[in-house]
């Protein structure tokens, strides 16, 4: 799977959006199982799930974002855990 990632500037660390879940437990899921591996992860657009927790599709949507160096480590963990990016994360 070839990504090209999208950037963003935190903490003068360059961080990588590397999968968009669901919703908030599945993001919640995903990044404990990042985490556990040691790869710090932060969340985008959560903040809405969790205001209004049944919320669904694009609205309810949570974007993962990983340090950049740990992209491809980060998405071979959750491809073992068989986790899949929703297609909208699947660029070429």
């Amino acid at each position: 799977m070839t990504q090209k990632p999208v950037t963003q500037k935190q903490d003068s660390d360059a961080f990588v959006k590397l999968v968009t879940a669901s919703g908030l437990p599945e993001a919640d899921l995903w990044k404990a199982v990042l985490e556990s591996a040691g790869i710090p992860v932060h969340l985008r657009h959560e903040a809405l799930a969790t205001v209004v927790p049944e919320t669904v599709g694009e609205i309810a949507a949570v974007d993962l974002w990983v340090p950049r160096d740990q992209a491809a480590e980060a998405m071979e963990i959750l491809q073992d855990e068989r986790v899949e990016p929703t297609d909208e994360d699947e660029h070429t």
